[in-house]
């Protein structure tokens, strides 16, 4: 089952789009903790900052390198941007979830709602935006 899995990963998209997620990733923590931690800004509010600055990378890289899908590219925009919306409110309830309520921080939520943002998006692109 394991190798099975491994093949997958490595066969698909998803090793590509994990290679991009995370230098997206990298982009939004970063923009995120400068707005959050040093500039002083909400935790929503950063991250409603630093998620579309990294969408926007995903988007382009996703669209020219990995999927290599850049017809209908305003649909494809859209879909993905309807997906990074998704993502994006998923996102902020475990960051309040984590942050508020649970008292851990804003920064600990962001980095708690990073692995389950991915696998969601990446489920929905794969099935919706960058289709066939």
């Amino acid at each position: 089952m394991f190798s099975n899995l491994l093949k997958y990963f490595v066969e698909s998209k998803m090793l590509a789009y994990f290679f991009i997620g995370g230098i997206a990733a990298s982009i939004d923590l970063g923009i995120f903790v400068f707005l959050y931690e040093l500039a002083g800004l909400t935790a929503v509010i950063s991250h409603s900052v630093s998620v579309p600055i990294s969408a926007i990378f995903s988007f382009l890289c996703n669209a020219f390198f990995n999927f290599r899908k850049t017809d209908l590219l305003l649909f494809r925009s859209i879909s993905f941007l309807t997906v990074v919306t998704l993502g994006y409110l998923l996102g902020a309830i475990i960051i309040i979830f984590v942050g508020d309520i649970l008292q851990l921080g804003g920064t600990i939520g962001k980095l708690v709602s990073l692995p389950f943002v991915f696998l969601f998006q990446f489920y929905l692109n794969s099935k919706v935006s960058f289709r066939d």
